[in-house]
């Protein structure tokens, strides 16, 4: 086939990483539903975990604490980020223990990116996406032994150290924090959203880094889709490109 017989794309058809997100963005929630009861049992045990040392479901399970404003909430609807934020305080557990160390890494990628200044919908948006983060993480660890590995889909995925999950917060938090920035700069540009916005771009280039020795270190497929789909990066939709089919395992 020559280049001139390739039809170009329709006026108007969104860039193919859009539907990539939205796929994605698909998948978790089919899997925060496919895995709630489980998820509910293992919180119910308390205890420790099977799978990962010093944390346990208490630390990982409770609902975000922050209720944001109905012009913060716009926002995160225009970002596509509503079930973001709805599933975790709809879903997440009365937190009755000390605070979890995934929300305290939460906290501080919210505050590096938005900085000191004055109150905001787009600050208070992305202090709750990135509060949300922390909890769709602890979700996925939490049944995190019952999955199977990322790349040979093999049950029982190595014990893992809870520090792991705190870069994974990051990187969680880092990449719903630039599609929230993303969405309020379509309607305004003041320099502290703009500087917001290039700080967060910043973050993102240094969590690559550390992305793929983190990925195969989190090791189960449900929390490295988490990761690997959420933060932004040149493997960000691999799976996707390559056909290998999203969410074959549920």
């Amino acid at each position: 086939m020559t280049p001139q017989a390739v039809s170009p794309p329709l006026a108007g058809t969104p860039p193919l990483s859009l539907a990539w997100q939205t796929l994605a963005d698909g998948l978790m929630t089919q899997r925060l539903y496919l895995h709630l009861d489980e998820w509910r049992s293992g919180v119910a045990a308390g205890g420790r975990l099977a799978d990962i040392e010093d944390i346990g479901p208490a630390h990982l399970a409770g609902r975000p604490g922050l209720q944001p404003s109905t012009e913060a909430r716009e926002l995160l609807s225009s970002s596509g980020l509503g079930y973001w934020y709805d599933l975790p305080r709809q879903h997440g557990a009365e937190c009755t223990g000390p605070g979890s160390p995934l929300q305290a890494e939460a906290h501080r990628t919210a505050w590096r990116i938005s900085a000191e200044g004055s109150a905001a919908p787009w600050r208070e948006a992305v202090a709750v996406a990135c509060e949300a983060a922390a909890w769709w993480v602890g979700f996925f660890a939490v049944i995190r032994h019952r999955g199977v590995h990322h790349l040979t889909l093999e049950p029982h995925p190595s014990p893992l150290h809870a520090q792991a999950l705190v870069p994974a917060v990051r990187a969680v938090a880092v990449g719903m924090a630039t599609r929230v920035l993303e969405a309020a700069l379509r309607t305004a540009e003041p320099s502290d959203l703009r500087s917001a916005y290039c700080r967060a771009i910043e973050f993102g280039i240094e969590a690559e880094l550390e992305l793929p020795e983190l990925l195969d270190e989190l090791g189960e497929l449900r929390l490295v889709d988490l990761v690997s789909t959420s933060a932004r990066w040149r493997g960000r939709f691999t799976k996707y490109t390559g056909g290998t089919g999203a969410g074959q395992v549920e």
